[in-house]
């Protein structure tokens, strides 16, 4: 099974529909971004699908399947309770020469929560308009 493959299983498995119906816009949103080269698609599309997979389920990765590469870049795009959603950014920025996927999906994710107006609450839409700036 390839990479992709193993997201969309993965995302199934432990995601619920909601969830998943996310993570499938977030890697959709990737893929329209002109600025990702044709070489980093793949693994954005992978990261995208499973970005909310360590911080909201109980799955677990497993860096031989990932490798090591992707397990770092899944781990960038885990948010750490401890950390505030500021600091949690500028990580991302931080790594973006070295793991630019994370910071890729990461945006979408944000366009995906900005675009949803039926979940999108005052407070959710305020998270999301002050965090752009922490990324560019």
């Amino acid at each position: 099974m390839n990479l992709i493959g193993y997201a969309i299983q993965k995302g199934r498995q432990y995601y619920d529909e909601n969830t998943l119906y996310h993570a499938i816009r977030v890697a959709a949103y990737v893929t329209e971004n002109n600025l990702i080269p044709a070489s980093k698609q793949d693994n954005c599309i992978v990261l995208a699908i499973m970005h909310d997979l360590l911080e909201d389920t109980s799955y677990e990765a497993n860096d031989y399947v990932l490798g090591s590469y992707l397990e770092e870049c899944l781990q960038l795009l885990t948010r750490n309770k401890e950390v505030s959603y500021e600091d949690y950014l500028k990580n991302i920025k931080e790594h973006y020469v070295t793991h630019p996927e994370a910071y890729w999906v990461k945006l979408a994710d944000m366009k995906d929560h900005l675009m949803l107006k039926e979940t999108l609450t005052d407070k959710l839409k305020e998270k999301y308009l002050n965090a752009i700036p922490e990324l560019l």
